[in-house]
């Protein structure tokens, strides 16, 4: 017969993993709650906190940014080889007047190279061209739009860690990048896209 203590003991060994697990997922989440709060008071976003998977917080905002439909999304996603499914976050702005023009940016990293290189184009800018990764349906047009005010946005965004994926599709801007929002960090990062993204669909209106 095993004795009670080392029954209790036992069992202590086994739960401790879980129980660290759960408290590092509990300070995450509410954490990420503290990031969607400031974008509910300072856009006037509507945001819902009831999406949950496992441990993890999934909450969303969305609302009108410069007269354009914005949602800003925590999801489950595949990484870009496809061998796991981990939290990202979204941002989704409506762009109507982008009128056919498609265009992808990413990070230029190996793994991206491997996935984006074919079909690529260079801006002629050195050093925009030596951190990102463009393909675009009409490369004249989008060294038009990516003008220098917009460049140096994306240079800003790279120093703050920009590691996602930007596309305009289907008259709709998404950037999604791996993890959640869980400082100001992120947040900034995540300000500075949605106000390019805003200042591209501007220049899109009129060109």
């Amino acid at each position: 017969m095993f004795d009670s203590k080392f029954i209790i003991f036992l069992v202590l060994i086994l739960l401790t993993p879980w129980a660290v697990l759960w408290i590092i997922n509990s300070a995450t989440g509410k954490s990420v709650k503290k990031i969607f709060r400031k974008l509910e008071d300072k856009y006037s976003f509507k945001t819902d906190y009831s999406k949950k998977v496992g441990f993890k917080n999934l909450p969303s905002a969305w609302g009108i940014y410069r007269n354009r439909n914005v949602k800003i999304e925590s999801i489950l996603a595949d990484t870009p080889d496809g061998k796991k499914v981990l939290p990202h976050t979204q941002l989704t702005v409506d762009c109507p007047d982008s009128n056919g023009f498609n265009f992808l940016i990413a990070k230029r990293t190996r793994k991206n190279n491997a996935a984006f290189i074919s079909g690529s184009s260079l801006t002629d800018d050195n050093e925009f061209d030596n951190k990102f990764i463009v393909q675009t349906s009409d490369l004249a047009k989008f060294r038009k739009v990516l003008d220098f005010n917009s460049k140096f946005k994306f240079e800003q965004a790279y120093s703050l860690g920009f590691d996602g994926l930007l596309k305009l599709e289907n008259n709709t801007f998404r950037y999604i990048e791996k993890g959640l929002l869980r400082d100001e960090h992120d947040l900034l990062r995540l300000e500075l896209i949605l106000h390019e993204i805003c200042d591209i669909a501007d220049s899109l209106k009129y060109s």
